[in-house]
């Protein structure tokens, strides 16, 4: 199994982080939850199976995506 050091993937992490943080921000509305979003996203990055993903872009965005509609879909059963 070949994994990228930890390093290199913190870095692709940092290069798309702002494209991540505006739509976790439109999506949610909320500087705090968007920095939550990302920092539970950057954890699943770093426990991928990196050699697995073709397209790190594109497996970011969507991990975002979805943990912004998981936290609003938690937000509308709360209320």
């Amino acid at each position: 199994m070949t994994t990228l050091p930890m390093d290199t993937r913190a870095a692709t992490f940092q290069q798309y982080r702002p494209r991540l943080y505006g739509i976790a921000y439109r999506m949610l509305g909320s500087k705090a939850d968007s920095e939550d979003v990302l920092q539970e996203a950057y954890l699943r990055w770093h426990q991928s199976e990196t050699e697995r993903v073709r397209a790190p872009e594109a497996w970011l965005t969507t991990t975002v995506t979805r943990l912004c509609i998981d936290r609003l879909r938690a937000a509308r059963v709360a209320r």
